[in-house]
């Protein structure tokens, strides 16, 4: 069953962020549906049960950027 995620991520600031975060979390398999707000400072996406936070954070962390939290946005 999918899950979805909010993730809040410090220190995207435009488009190039954005497809840089988006790039990055497109390797993490189990994820889909990836949407990034850069102005936001947001990425909203669906993974598998096996993604983890920590599989996330170091997607984002090999973008150049930090992620602060994850919420899930169904439940």
């Amino acid at each position: 069953m999918a899950k979805e995620l909010d993730l809040k991520i410090e220190g995207m600031t435009c488009n190039h962020c954005a497809q840089s975060v988006t790039k990055e979390l497109q390797k993490v398999a189990g994820a889909a549906d990836i949407q990034v707000d850069p102005k936001a400072g947001t990425a909203h996406l669906a993974t598998d049960e096996s993604v983890t936070e920590d599989q996330l954070a170091a997607a984002v962390s090999e973008a150049g950027y930090s992620l602060t939290s994850v919420t899930s946005s169904n439940g």
